[in-house]
């Protein structure tokens, strides 16, 4: 999947050839005696989006496709955009369809046309619609994806999280650990060897806690069909926390500096691997929002 719109899904292998976003700025144009006009910023432009897609029954029924085009642009209503990866666009609200008829049956059908979707950004108040309880799990929070809709609103009735919905909850909380055990260590660097010696039982503590969420995540990765790797980032990950763990122990006042300096490299192992990770879990969280898993 490419992108979605409300719930009109554009793949690549379904006929999308293009997509062009514009952002623009309005700025007034103040005229002045013996001088050029002076430009004065108002504000941020409303930014756009256009969409084009060839149509061919190989790719798709393509009167099917128009029609529900044509039927989400009478509803007036705006529409969640968000790309594939997870990145959510914005609510637009789709103000022209262009259809260009390349080649048609006897009868008027179309066997061939290219389709020219153009978006406008929405900026009033926009709630995304919840079909089903739960689907917006709070765990999503802070994701490149959390910003549809009001993810923290959810159904009072919330369904069991998925596999997938445990497994970026998992992971958001390995995040926060990693970032918080990196901002004690930052703080511990420039301090003496005693000072920092003192400071072991918190830095051994502080890391420990990424390790219950990393085995809860391997734990969910092996229940997805396509779970493998996150299985392999769990253990790479892991892998990293306890070599940081295991540098800090035993340790003394003669060996504390060179031990706190490998401690510290195996944590930023263990944060750079799972940020390099972050696009496949965006794309956990995309399949959520798009009701997938």
């Amino acid at each position: 999947m490419f992108a979605i719109l409300g719930d009109i899904e554009f793949t690549v292998a379904g006929g999308l050839t293009g997509l062009e976003q514009n952002s623009t700025a309005d700025w007034a144009e103040h005229a002045r005696i013996q001088g050029k006009p002076l430009l004065e910023w108002i504000g941020e432009g409303l930014d756009t989006c256009n969409l084009t897609m060839d149509l061919h029954p190989m790719l798709g029924d393509p009167e099917a496709r128009l029609r529900a085009l044509r039927e989400a642009k009478s509803k007036r209503e705006p529409l969640a955009f968000v790309m594939g990866s997870g990145e959510y666009l914005g609510a637009y609200v789709i103000t022209d369809i262009g259809n260009t008829l390349r080649r048609g049956t006897a009868v008027g059908q179309i066997a061939a046309a290219t389709v020219q979707v153009s978006l406008k950004e929405y900026t009033g108040v926009f709630n995304r619609k919840v079909l089903r309880p739960g689907m917006l799990d709070p765990a999503l929070s802070g994701t490149p994806a959390a910003g549809m809709g009001s993810p923290g609103l959810i159904s009072k009735v919330t369904a069991p999280a998925s596999p997938t919905q445990m497994a970026i909850r998992h992971a958001k909380t390995v995040g926060n650990v990693l970032r918080a055990a990196k901002n004690t260590y930052d703080s511990v660097k420039s301090g003496s060897p005693s000072m920092i010696l003192g400071q072991v039982p918190q830095l051994l503590n502080v890391t420990s806690r990424a390790i219950a969420p990393l085995q809860g995540f391997k734990a969910v990765a092996g229940l997805l069909d396509d779970g493998a790797d996150l299985s392999r980032l769990s253990d790479d990950v892991l892998g990293s926390v306890m070599g940081s763990r295991s540098s800090l122990d035993p340790v003394d006042l003669g060996n504390i500096v060179d031990r706190f300096a490998s401690s510290r490299d195996s944590l930023s192992q263990a944060a750079t691997t799972l940020n390099n990770a972050g696009t496949r879990l965006a794309g956990l969280a995309a399949q959520v929002l798009t009701r997938r898993a």
